[in-house]
């Protein structure tokens, strides 16, 4: 019987795809009575999708693997109301969603499964979403068994003079309150104890990339602090409305969180940019010194004078006249101070969102700012020094691998690079310590990959594929992928290159403006010839 579920879905499907067609042709001549039927029919149908779908999960996110006594991979099985560990990493990728995602809907379907059991029915007749059982499952998470059965009879009982459940008639927040005066009756002194953990535990502040070009900070404060917080963002704001009448509200309030948090701080910003360092003709302003000898891959220009005994760092570019970095796009060098023109193109930060590269420039030259370039070698595609024979990696391969990939490698994680462990995909000392072998995963990913029934493969040309323990493959791409295209071959040339796997001597390479010198063989830190397929 349970074999038959893919072939009902794949009749829902159907019916969907014809009811799409349907709508799509039919809408505009009906009015607004026969659409909302229609819409609320819809509705109906994908409400009892999620409802089967949780009923699925509530057994699958208790499903685990451990390994045997032999070596063999053992399938596992959590108590009842318990998530299995990494569980919820499987349903990520077989669903495609985010990891936030998979944890937050496993934990609702195994609470169904165990002491909300009673909730699904209305789920499954669409009578609710989804988000309402789930606000019945936070009110009732840290309450007892019978404090939780009490609460979901409450909510299933009709409403004083009707016939409809509150679940169903209540909106969010009365339904909420609903819930807390069960639990003052059932199981008084919760509220305080929760407040107290909640307080110590569960503050925090966060960032999530928001429409494009800014960023959402999100903090979970203590009440009373946040409403003196909001008060004085509210003050600041009318202050600048009233210089400003122009601006509007909502950046008002930003700008005065702004001014808020930065009051009498003093901020010193590091910016990283991977930049290209293109060998070829010199500048005409460029010159070299008789007995200064240049570090490899150092750029300098005419005019700068080297202090005696300096050593200057592999790869370093600068002038006596400020700071300078290496245009990949035009292969020559612009001074940072003299141009007004954007030097470097939008950046894009995990778990931030992107920065434009006017944004960029100003913060170096307005802000007591650091600015470290790390220069590709067009010949090796990797920072020099990019490789060792030990274990741990030096910095100038941890600095590459961190450009290179700028977030966790697991499919759908945005953790930043710069906080994520580097991981060996050929186990050291197996596997050299270079960037060919190195991929950044943040420390619960990196537990993933190493858990049983689990496939990690680091491809030549920089894709990480991942295989979970129900066969779902993903492939994710390095962020600071090189794409060049290529160019026309002949037969006899492709033929070589693909036998031999060593690049023609006498292909040139092409700079790019993304942070990379793209060859048109696979380097050793991922760079490829051609673009990604996305």
């Amino acid at each position: 019987m349970f074999d038959e579920i893919e072939g009902l879905c794949d009749k829902v499907v159907s019916g969907m795809q014809v009811t799409t067609m349907t709508a799509a042709t039919l809408a505009p001549s009906q009015d607004v009575a026969m659409l909302t039927a229609a819409a609320v029919a819809v509705e109906r149908v994908r409400r009892s999708a999620d409802a089967a779908q949780l009923a699925i999960l509530a057994e699958l996110a208790r499903r685990g693997f451990d390994t045997g006594p032999d070596g063999s991979t053992l399938e596992t099985r959590a108590p009842a109301g318990e998530v299995a560990e990494l569980a919820c990493d499987t349903i990520a990728l077989a669903l495609g969603c985010s990891d936030h995602d998979a944890r937050t809907r496993s934990r609702l379907a195994v609470r169904l499964g165990d002491d909300l059991d009673p909730l699904i029915r209305p789920l499954m007749d669409g009578a609710v979403t989804e988000r309402t059982l789930r606000l019945v499952a936070d009110e009732t998470q840290d309450a007892s068994r019978g404090a939780a059965a009490a609460v979901v009879a409450h909510v299933l009982a009709p409403m004083r003079g009707t016939d409809v459940p509150r679940i169903e008639a209540l909106d969010r927040h009365d339904l909420a309150q609903a819930c807390r005066r069960v639990l003052d009756r059932t199981d008084p002194g919760w509220r305080e104890s929760r407040a107290e953990v909640n307080r110590r535990e569960r503050t925090d502040v966060r960032t999530y990339p928001g429409p494009l070009g800014t960023t959402e900070l999100v903090a979970c404060l203590p009440s009373e602090t946040a409403h003196v917080l909001m008060a004085g963002v509210c003050e600041i704001a009318r202050e600048r409305q009233r210089q400003d009448p122009d601006l509007r509200v909502g950046p008002a309030r930003a700008l005065a969180l702004a001014d808020l948090a930065l009051r009498g701080v003093e901020v010193s910003t590091h910016v990283t940019l991977g930049l290209a360092l293109v060998r070829g003709p010199s500048d005409p302003g460029e010159a070299e010194f008789a007995g200064d000898d240049k570090t490899a891959g150092e750029t300098r220009t005419a005019g700068e004078t080297r202090p005696a005994g300096e050593t200057r760092p592999a790869g370093e570019t600068r002038t006596a006249g400020g700071a300078r970095a290496v245009s990949a796009a035009e292969g020559r060098l612009i001074d940072v101070g003299a141009t007004v023109e954007p030097w470097v193109g939008g950046v894009e930060i995990p778990r931030i969102g992107w920065v434009p590269g006017f944004v960029v420039q100003q913060v170096v030259e307005r802000l007591d700012s650091r600015v470290t370039r790390a220069l590709l070698d067009p010949e090796t595609g990797t920072v020099l020094e990019t490789s060792t024979t030990g274990y741990v990696p030096p910095p100038s391969v941890r600095r590459l691998v961190e450009l290179r990939d700028t977030r966790c490698r697991m499919w759908g994680c945005d953790r930043p690079a710069v906080a994520c462990d580097l991981d060996h995909a050929t186990v050291w000392p197996g596997g050299p310590t270079c960037g060919a072998n190195l991929s950044a995963l943040c420390r619960h990913h990196h537990r993933v990959k190493h858990a049983p029934a689990w496939s990690y493969v680091l491809h030549a040309d920089g894709s990480a594929e991942w295989v979970s323990p129900a066969g779902t493959p993903r492939l994710t791409w390095p962020t600071a992928y090189a794409p060049a295209e290529a160019p026309a071959q002949a037969p006899a040339e492709a033929a070589s290159h693909e036998t031999t796997g060593a690049p023609d001597p006498s292909t040139p390479t092409q700079p790019t403006t993304s942070g990379a010198v793209a060859r048109h063989d696979t380097v050793d830190h991922g760079a490829v010839a051609t673009a990604p397929p996305f």
